[in-house]
């Protein structure tokens, strides 16, 4: 093994020379990030986001292995960098280890932990109880166990009301609609809500809007329709948006007046939409309840952040959960899949997927 003096001008320069793989691999990590950010990735466009994963979570971690063992078979020969080396070595193969543990994590256990978010509500319109079920993009891929594990979920809530905010499926080229329909459509089945399945449609299910409707129950589609149900406690109003009047504020109201004139104040109101743009325009409405998805909560959550993008034009802290934004209660669900657009794998960092449990009481004076 050779051995270079500290004084030696060819030292210093090896030395230099020793850093710069290092150094090249940071400058390559953050001018690539920057060109993603630029080519679209927090507006969002998902063919830049399926880059970047690749990049960030696959390429990487292969790429600070390689960066390893060259640091490794270097210091091995060079005796003088030793020293530097091997702290690299261990730096470039944990960056590496935690990379693929990042990318199982995000991709394997996140998208898969399904928790229930509880949410009271009171309201002087109603003497009794209701519990409603909302959940929200399914988007499923390829309907499995996962998808049979939300359905036992929301079974054993028993729920008077379920109501589902759109995207039921997504799925990859090579699947086909029907058949992936038709596993879907056997699990609502498997639920039995007393006062029934209510939905709107999402962004992903074009081929849904051919199926007759008779074909799609006990789920009821309701598309810029509503549908009044009255049980021992009061009565109750749902009206469903249609897609593009949900990511509409303006032309959402349209529809949405035309509806509150005709119910009066001793009916609960809810508004089911895919996207939650719709509220925007519902601050002073006697609405008492909205319910989107869409978002999926921004599904990457930085710690004390929150999500990189949302594709919405709602607040960001509204992106996910309950809030009361004016006289209405708005409720985003997180979504209880995650987006699998052109082949993009279920990803999921601080944000959880999730069904929500509204339980809505009487106001007691």
């Amino acid at each position: 093994m050779t051995s270079f003096p500290l004084n030696n001008p060819n030292s210093k320069i090896k030395g230099a020379l020793f850093f710069i793989p290092l150094l090249g691999t940071f400058i390559y990590l953050i001018i690539q990030n920057l060109i993603f950010i630029n080519s679209g990735l927090l507006h969002p466009n998902f063919d830049v986001i399926f880059k970047c994963y690749e990049f960030n979570l696959h390429f990487l971690p292969i790429l600070f292995l390689i960066l390893g063992l060259f640091y490794f078979f270097l210091s091995f020969c060079l005796k003088l960098f030793r020293k530097f080396g091997l702290p690299i070595v261990l730096f470039c193969w944990l960056s590496s280890f935690s990379l693929f543990a990042l990318d199982y994590y995000i991709t394997k256990v996140e998208p898969e932990k399904l928790l229930i978010k509880k949410v009271e509500l009171t309201s002087n319109k109603i003497t009794e109880p209701i519990t409603i079920v909302h959940f929200s993009d399914i988007q499923s891929a390829k309907v499995g166990n996962y998808e049979k594990r939300i359905f036992e979920t929301i079974q054993k809530i028993e729920a008077d009301l379920i109501l589902y905010t759109g995207d039921f499926l997504q799925l990859p080229k090579q699947l086909k609609f029907k058949d992936e329909w038709e596993k879907l459509h056997r699990l609502f089945n498997s639920l039995s809500p007393r006062f029934g399945i209510y939905a709107v449609y999402g962004d992903t299910e074009l081929a849904l809007y051919s199926v007759p409707k008779d074909d799609i129950l006990p789920i009821k589609i309701l598309s810029s329709k509503s549908e009044s149900l009255s049980f021992e406690g009061g009565n109750v109003s749902i009206y469903g948006l249609s897609l593009y009047n949900s990511k509409n504020p303006l032309w959402a109201m349209r529809g949405i007046e035309t509806w509150l004139e005709n119910h009066d104040d001793s009916y609960f109101k809810i508004i089911l939409g895919h996207s939650p743009d719709f509220s925007l325009a519902l601050n002073d409405s006697k609405v008492d309840l909205c319910l989107a998805g869409h978002t999926h909560g921004g599904q990457i959550r930085i710690p004390f952040i929150g999500p990189l993008t949302i594709d919405s034009q709602i607040p960001k802290k509204w992106a996910q959960g309950f809030h009361k934004i004016g006289i209405p209660h708005l409720n985003v669900s997180a979504g209880a899949g995650s987006n699998r657009f052109n082949g993009l794998p279920a990803m999921r960092f601080n944000c959880p997927t999730e069904i929500s449990v509204i339980n809505i009481k009487p106001e007691i004076n």
